[in-house]
């Protein structure tokens, strides 16, 4: 057999005609018809590609790329969505998936998208560039950028998250397109924290910014997005949770975010926790963009 593939649309007349292709061309094939389902057969059944149909296309069905990302147990696995109009292609991009076909497709041009996929497994290699370099969420990024003198309204964020949870660093990141920017900071290492950023390259909260998603990593060695990273052995970061930034506009521009120096399995009630702060701080970022300001002390 070629694979298995994870179909996920909730048109069933879409569903068949794709199922029948790829069972015709000898891949074994799991269904679901929405996001909640599909995470489930995805963590359970471990397919080698995830093929999100058109009607997938909106906030909810592209979340779930996010999710699939997110999580250690399904984050190797590709995803390609089918995206019927230039519109719904755009969406579908800056949602990260590891391709977009545009659609309708026929089932000679399915086969051929799928197989390229299958044959490129693995996690991605970074955070995906159409949502990085995104003009929009850039400009919210450089307003919400503290300066010289106007950390310490944000400082108060980052003590309390190292103090509740316990770890030894805390974190406000915000992501640039090749850096990310400590806004706020407990623990950070050097050289990172005398010059206030890093490169993309030790980031793990750009996959929380890109995904829009809670990112929770219990062991960076075994997590498939940063078991690679320079982070490790050079910051010991070997547990991380993130709790992405999104601003009142819709634009991730960051992360609250801890770090501990060996691996842990967090639970749901510390990442609640940090949830809740990362709550009441974006309300603060969003206060401050509307008043085109900078952080203030508290």
């Amino acid at each position: 057999m070629p694979g298995k593939v994870l179909v996920v649309d909730s048109d069933f007349a879409t569903r068949k005609n794709a199922i029948a292709t790829l069972m015709r061309a000898g891949y074994m094939v799991s269904v679901a018809e929405d996001p909640f389902a599909a995470a489930n057969v995805a963590a359970q059944e471990r397919p080698d590609l995830v093929l999100l149909g058109d009607s997938m296309v909106s906030p909810s069905g592209l979340a779930l790329v996010g999710r699939f990302f997110s999580s250690a147990a399904t984050a190797a696995m590709p995803v390609l969505v089918i995206a019927d109009t230039p519109e719904r292609q755009v969406a579908a991009d800056q949602a990260g998936p590891r391709a977009v076909l545009p659609g309708p497709v026929s089932g000679p041009e399915l086969i051929d998208a799928v197989a390229v996929q299958i044959v490129t497994p693995g996690a991605l290699q970074h955070a995906p560039a159409s949502v990085l370099n995104d003009a929009e969420r850039l400009a919210a990024v450089d307003a919400l950028r503290p300066d010289s003198s106007g950390q310490a309204g944000l400082d108060r964020f980052t003590q309390l998250a190292s103090k509740m949870l316990q770890v030894p660093v805390s974190t406000i990141t915000l992501i640039d397109k090749d850096r990310q920017v400590y806004a706020s900071h407990v623990g950070v290492g050097e050289p990172w924290a005398s010059v206030g950023h890093a490169p993309l390259e030790y980031s793990y909260c750009q996959y929380a910014v890109t995904s829009r998603q809670p990112l929770r990593i219990d062991d960076a060695t075994q997590h498939p997005l940063v078991q690679n990273s320079p982070a490790i052995p050079e910051l010991d970061a070997m547990s991380y949770v993130g709790i992405p930034l999104i601003t009142d506009d819709d634009q991730a521009v960051g992360t609250l975010c801890v770090v501990d120096s060996r691996p842990r399995h967090w639970t749901d009630h510390e990442v609640g926790i940090l949830n809740d702060l990362a709550g009441i701080l974006t309300a603060q970022l969003n206060s401050t963009r509307r008043n085109h300001g900078r952080h203030t002390a508290a």
